[in-house]
């Protein structure tokens, strides 16, 4: 006979509690709620949140090279790109070299609000982290973007920043 105990109604059993791979998902699902209803106080969604850092990350991009860097489905990014420049937060225009890309950069306005929400997303993180002290954290967070970058290439560092 199992001699677990049962964990009551509306608990999660014990045995989850042992797969590392279940709790990380579940904890991954808070943070996306958390992300979720942080982005919609700004009128955005995680992807608008992913293009515009990645285009601060570059200055600019075609859509194609987004698309293909984030992994958005072209229909989607067009949507996404469209959002963002009706809210002027990004600039799109044919590429002068290849009229048949449209190259996108963001505006002032897309840099501030990005910064803005970088600094609610680091809030967030805080609140989702506020049970483990400063050496906790930097060691979940060091541990979390190795398996980050060991499951998804795009996560590596480039050798230029090792």
């Amino acid at each position: 006979m199992d001699e677990t105990p049962d964990p009551g109604p509306g608990r999660l059993p014990p045995r989850l509690w042992g797969i590392t791979t279940f709790v990380l998902a579940q904890v991954g699902r808070a943070g996306r709620a958390r992300m979720g209803r942080m982005m919609d106080e700004h009128g955005l969604g995680l992807w608008h949140f992913a293009v515009l850092a990645a285009l601060d990350d570059s200055g600019h991009a075609s859509q194609r090279e987004l698309g293909r860097r984030l992994r958005i489905d072209p229909s989607d990014l067009v949507e996404v790109v469209g959002r963002l420049e009706g809210a002027g937060l990004v600039r799109r225009e044919r590429d002068p070299a290849d009229r048949r890309r449209y190259v996108v950069e963001p505006t002032a306005e897309g840099r501030a609000e990005l910064d803005a929400v970088a600094a609610r997303a680091a809030e967030l993180d805080a609140e989702l982290l506020a049970p483990l002290d400063a050496a906790d954290r930097a060691a979940f967070a060091r541990m979390a973007r190795v398996l980050l970058a060991h499951h998804d290439p795009r996560a590596r560092p480039s050798p230029a920043a090792e």
